[in-house]
Order: structure tokens, then C-alpha cells, then sequence
């Protein structure tokens, strides 16, 4: 059984699916002055380089992106100076530039509209493909793609007009924002916070019911979806009490252990991420190619799942037990063409060796989780990693939302200054009765010491 867990009360909001009570994805949503995913900006092209065919873009308060001239529609300069509204397709990171294009996406319940291109495209879902695209192929205009989503397989000519149409509206109203505009900025904000994200869960997991700590939340969801199981858990640290943190936790360590005594070993390199397949513990019969088989076997959807978890993207190498037979390598090989394909970010194998070495590509399109929730230890000169700043801040808010509810007379709070300066930015529980000490440590960290009531 499937169903969704949503915690909605606390500044930083975070929804995760379950199965069976196992962590199968997580979405983290911060409030952030920083580029994310999906967000559309008036930018200013800086710099034109010829020998890689690509623009640096202005973006305005310090932000700056990296452009494909490909990906510019041709109604567009592509010269220095010019001024376009462009999209995020991929965060940036410490090395490397946001990735922008020129071809602006919005996205519906029934479709999604693209300025720019022109092509029609069918969810893999639906059956009757070329009902639907006899239908859209009436409505599109020149430069507009269309790709038509799961949701609309069963849709009637006005609904999917109508979507049409609304997109349209949403496209146009952007580009007269953008001829107002006098310096580069943000036009329009992806992150429309929690609600979103968890539209786009119930659209890919199907749950049975959706559990929230948030009142006002729970009465929206309703008001969307009727047909759906809301159900109300006041709590102050929602995940904590119902186990979810302790499987969120374990997702910054390197190993995982799975039911049958074999594990994985995760790791993160300049280039690529690791993962190694070990037999551990595991028993299997006497031949040992069946117990290779088997234990690579039953690894392949952990491993699938750990890298929609940790959000891994680029080049991914898997180092599979080596030693399996011409049959296992087939099984093998065909197992995770099978499993890849049902993944709602793009993940290929690129290859798989007769030894057992996979090399999968999954698209980037925002941080893994390890980077989102840590920062490499400032000890140990960043051979490994401990929890950021802003991580320790949202968890310092959720566990004195709790302390307050018993009205405490006074709180004393051990912490780095790095952590009390992000916390206070958050400017939450101004009234709680803290009394604060900063501590000279290099490791972010804090500790509630006492509390007086």
C-alpha cells in the first residue's frame, strides 16, 4: 500500500511516498534565494563562446547561467547584449553553472506546453496515442510543442482546448512581464511550495491516502482531491514520530544493508558515483554463479531506489559481483532495462560489461540529497560530509515547535554561530524564551541543554 506523508507546518517543508512503510521517494522544499529547478528569468546574454556554441546569461542579484545557443528559439538575438526569458533546466553547482533554455516549459494537469519547438508527444501510458495527437495537431500553433500527459488519456477535445489555451495565456502574460522589464530578475517562481510537489506525488504514486501537520493543508487537499483519504496528524516533528527520519537519516551514510545479508557501498566522486555490490552475509546454494546471480539479482531495485532517494544524476557506475553465466548476465541486464524504464527521471544503461561493471546516466535536474542536506566536513578537509547550517536550522526549528507546546519559562541553546545566524534568519518563534550560547567549534552544531518550566 502507497500513501504519502506530508509535513507542511514547518518552514522547511518535505514530502516523502511510502510502501509498505519503506522510504521510496523524498522531496525537500526550503525557501531559497538561490536558483531552483523550473524558475523563469528575464536574462541579459554576457558572453557568446563560439567554440562550444553556448551563452553566459545575466540573471540578475548575482546569478548567472550557462546556455546552449541551440536552445534559443530562432525568434530570438543570439548576440552579445541580447534579452531573452529563459528557464532552469539544471541547478548549479560548486563547479559548474545553472543550465538554461530558451524554450520555456508550463506545465498542466492534462499537458504540458512548450514555446520554441514543435513536435507532439504522447505519455508511454496511454494506449490510443494517435487519437489524441490527431486531436492536438489541430490546435498548435507554429512554435509550439505539446506533450500530452497520462491524465489526458480519457480527456475530451474542450478539456484539452481549454488546457491548450490556459498554457498559451500563461506563455504570453510572461513575455509582456518581460518587455516591462528594464534589468535581468525572475519573471515566475517554480517554487510554488509544497502543494506542487505533492500534486506531482499523487499524480506518479497513486496513494491510498495522504497523511499532513498541517490544518489549512489538509482542507486543500481535499477540496482537490475528494476521492482521496486526508487525515490530520498534529504533530511537531511529523517524520520523526512515524519513522520516516530515522530512513532519511540512514541516506547520508555510504553503506545500505539489505534483508538478504548482502550491501551496498555508496560513493560520491568528482566525477561519477559509485556503487559496489557485496555479498556480505548472503547464503545461497553451492554453485556460486547462482548465488552471484541471485545476489545482483535482488540488489538491482535497492540500487534503483537509493538513486531516486539520494537523487543521483549524471554518470552512475554500478560494480555488480563479477562471475555470473551467459543466462544471469541476460537476466541481469534485462531486469534493469525493465526497472529503469518505470524511473520518472530518465535513467539509461549505457553498458554493462560481461564482469559485471554498469554504467547507468540519469538526468541532473536539481541536487542529490547529500548536498542539499550536508556540507563537506571543514575537520577532515571534506572527505566526508556533516549536516549543513540550514539542515540543522530547520531541525532546531521542528524540535522547539514541540518544547513550546508545553510553555517553557527558559531554553538554553548550546550552537555554532553559523547555525544561530541561519535560524534567526528564518525569523520563527521570536517569543520562545531562548538563552543562547555560541560555541567555537568548526562543525555546525547544536544542543538544547536545559529547559525550565
Amino acid at each position: 500500500m502507497k500513501k504519502l506523508i506530508v509535513s507542511a507546518a514547518p518552514i522547511e517543508k518535505r514530502v516523502v511516498a511510502m510502501e509498505d512503510d519503506l522510504l521510496i521517494d523524498i522531496e525537500i522544499v526550503r525557501p531559497s534565494e538561490k536558483v531552483q529547478v523550473g524558475d523563469i528569468y528575464y536574462g541579459f546574454i554576457q558572453k557568446i563562446d563560439r567554440k562550444v556554441e553556448a551563452a553566459f546569461v545575466d540573471l540578475g542579484n548575482n546569478n548567472k547561467g550557462f546556455i546552449h545557443l541551440k536552445d534559443i528559439p530562432e525568434s530570438y538575438d543570439k548576440t552579445q547584449g541580447a534579452k531573452i526569458p529563459v528557464q532552469i533546466v539544471r541547478e548549479g553547482s560548486v563547479t559548474k553553472l545553472p543550465l538554461l533554455t530558451g524554450i520555456l516549459e508550463f506545465s498542466g494537469d492534462l499537458l504540458i506546453y512548450l514555446y520554441g519547438k514543435e513536435y507532439i508527444s504522447v505519455s508511454k501510458r496511454i494506449e490510443d496515442k494517435i487519437t489524441l495527437k490527431k486531436i492536438m495537431e489541430t490546435m498548435v500553433e507554429e512554435n509550439e510543442a505539446i506533450i500530452i500527459r497520462s491524465n489526458a488519456e480519457f480527456a475530451t477535445k474542450e478539456q484539452l482546448q481549454q488546457a491548450l489555451v490556459q498554457a498559451r495565456d500563461k506563455y504570453q502574460t510572461l513575455v509582456k512581464e518581460a518587455s516591462k522589464r528594464k534589468k535581468p530578475g525572475l519573471l515566475l517562481s517554480a517554487a510554488s511550495g509544497i502543494l506542487n510537489s505533492t500534486k506531482q506525488f499523487i499524480q506518479r504514486y497513486a496513494p491510498s491516502e495522504v497523511i499532513t501537520d498541517d490544518f489549512e493543508f489538509a482542507k486543500m487537499l481535499e477540496m482537490i482531491y475528494p476521492d482521496k483519504q486526508i487525515i490530520l496528524k498534529k504533530s511537531a516533528d511529523l517524520f520523526a514520530d512515524l519513522g520516516i527520519k530515522a530512513q532519511m537519516d540512514r541516506l547520508a551514510r555510504p553503506v545500505v544493508h539489505l534483508s538478504n545479508g548482502s550491501s551496498l557501498f555508496i560513493e560520491k566522486t568528482e566525477a561519477m558515483w559509485v556503487v559496489d555490490v557485496n555479498s556480505g552475509k548472503f547464503k545461497g546454494t553451492t554453485v556460486k554463479e547462482k548465488t552471484v546471480e541471485s545476489v545482483n539479482l535482488k540488489a538491482v531495485p535497492e540500487i534503483l531506489r537509493q538513486i531516486r532517494l539520494r537523487n543521483m544524476s549524471g554518470m552512475i557506475l554500478v560494480d555488480f559481483i563479477g562471475g555470473m553465466s551467459e543466462a544471469g548476465y541476460t537476466e541481469l541486464y534485462a531486469a534493469l532495462e525493465s526497472q529503469t524504464r518505470e524511473e520518472y527521471i530518465t535513467t539509461q544503461v549505457a553498458a554493462l560489461s560481461q564482469s559485471g561493471l554498469l554504467q547507468l546516466t540519469r538526468r541532473k535536474k536539481q541536487q542529490s540529497f547529500l548536498e542539499t542536506t550536508t556540507m563537506p566536513c571543514p575537520v577532515c578537509y571534506a572527505t566526508g560530509h556533516v549536516a549543513s547550517k540550514e539542515t540543522l536550522a530547520f531541525e532546531l526549528e521542528r524540535e522547539l515547535s514541540g518544547i513550546m507546546q508545553n510553555e517553557p519559562n527558559s531554553i538554553q541553546i548550546i550552537t555554532t554561530e553559523d547555525v544561530l545566524e541561519t535560524f534567526l534568519d528564518l525569523n520563527t518563534l521570536s517569543n520562545a524564551p531562548i538563552d543562547w550560547e555560541v560555541a567555537d567549534e568548526r562543525v555546525p552544531f547544536y544542543q538544547i541543554a536545559r529547559v525550565e518550566n
